[in-house]
């Protein structure tokens, strides 16, 4: 049977993106994240707890950046700096918690080194939304998704890690996650 011209079309559309690794570029920074195992730990547990199993959530981790290793030093939850509003697939930080952020910041001397968020499911894909709603353009900054709304367990390279780019977000894969990803003691 011959194809119509709308099925072809069709069929393109449904059909899967090509593969990732055919065209993956290399990672925009050879950087390093430094994270302390107690933060960690923390921090995904503030998260599930925000989170209950239903509901986005989200935190940032300030520190500094030196020689190419970002460390992270503190946990700012979006829910303490303000009503994050939080549902389902969605959460917001009012400008004013994140101006009030970035004032408490400077007088620490500290940084943003990475944001932090839920999703629902497995997906650590960042969302068109996820990708034009970042708190930091800098080159090199850090965005970790983590999947089933923190809930455990919490392995790393199940998360989705991001790098901004020059041209936009770098998604590690597994191994770089695990030579770029420290969680130290």
């Amino acid at each position: 049977m011959e194809e119509t011209e709308s099925a072809s079309q069709l069929s393109k559309l449904c059909s899967p993106p090509a593969s990732p690794e055919k065209s993956r570029l290399p990672a925009p920074t050879n950087d390093r994240l430094m994270i302390p195992t107690d933060l960690f730990v923390d921090t995904l547990a503030g998260l599930a707890q925000r989170s209950a199993g239903w509901r986005e959530s989200a935190a940032i981790w300030a520190g500094t950046i030196s020689e190419g290793e970002w460390h992270a030093e503190r946990v700012y939850f979006h829910h303490e700096l303000c009503d994050d509003h939080g549902g389902p697939l969605f959460l917001e930080l009012a400008e004013d918690a994140k101006f009030r952020l970035y004032q408490q910041l400077a007088l620490e001397k500290l940084r943003i080194v990475a944001l932090l968020h839920t999703h629902p499911e497995d997906w650590v894909g960042l969302s068109p939304t996820d990708q034009s709603n970042q708190l930091s353009s800098r080159v090199g900054f850090w965005s970790i998704v983590v999947p089933n709304y923190a809930q455990s367990p919490h392995v790393l390279v199940d998360m989705g890690v991001h790098l901004r780019s020059h041209n936009g977000w770098y998604q590690l894969d597994p191994q770089e996650i695990v030579t770029r990803v420290v969680v130290k003691v």
